[in-house]
């Protein structure tokens, strides 16, 4: 028996080292992960605040007013022409 607590004693430091080891590569293989996930995280950020400057662009009066009157073949509306909605409330003639 007391040959056995000797070589019981290496085994279980080996054992341990080996824990040890494979805990630090676990740990490694995360922060990989980790920082792919953040690198993903930032790229989609930057996309959502370009799509957001491009909507922002697109739906401003002038360009609308550009639209509409280049590609749609639509005029200026006179005084006249506009009709007023709010509720059920509807004014044709101003």
């Amino acid at each position: 028996m007391s040959q056995f607590k000797p070589l019981a004693s290496v085994l279980i430091i080996i054992v341990a080292l080996f824990t040890m080891v494979f805990f630090q590569l676990e740990v490694r293989r995360m922060g990989y992960v980790v920082l792919k996930q953040a690198i993903k995280y930032k790229s989609l950020e930057d996309h959502y605040q370009l799509q957001s400057l491009r909507l922002t662009r697109i739906l401003r009066p002038e360009h609308l007013q550009s639209v509409a009157i280049n590609q749609l073949t639509m005029d200026e509306p006179l005084p006249g022409q506009v009709i007023h909605m709010s509720g059920s409330n509807i004014a044709l003639r101003q």
